[in-house]
């Protein structure tokens, strides 16, 4: 067993993120990656997706738009969101202020790739 102290995380940007930090809560994990997401007003992330990997966004504060090659939905806290493997998508704070969510990928995201066509 393993216990994770959520204030002394080590911060990181995803490739592809801006105005954002995701930190690992448990960085030596075999088989998923838990991040505590923390995307500051105008903060997200552009279209991308993951090979071989399901996402999963439980919401823990603000507002968090979802958007997929085929529909958007705005995410609030007591949420929940799968993207599924492969699906093409991007996040974007829909909150004035901060937005805070756990971000669960299993199994843990071999890379991200970028979507062509999208801003």
């Amino acid at each position: 067993m393993k216990k994770a102290d959520l204030s002394n995380l080590k911060e990181t940007v995803p490739p592809l993120h801006h105005n954002m930090v995701s930190n690992v809560v448990f960085p030596d994990a075999k088989y998923g990656r838990v991040g505590l997401s923390v995307l500051q007003k105008g903060g997200g992330a552009t279209m991308h997706l993951h090979r071989g990997s399901e996402h999963y966004y439980l919401m823990l504060e603000g507002a968090l738009k979802v958007t997929t090659d085929k529909s958007e939905i705005v995410v609030y806290p007591g949420e929940a969101v799968l993207i599924e493997d492969e699906e093409p998508h991007q996040v974007t704070n829909a909150h004035d202020g901060v937005t805070r969510y756990f971000s669960i990928t299993s199994p843990p995201p071999k890379g991200w790739e970028a979507v062509p066509g999208y801003d």
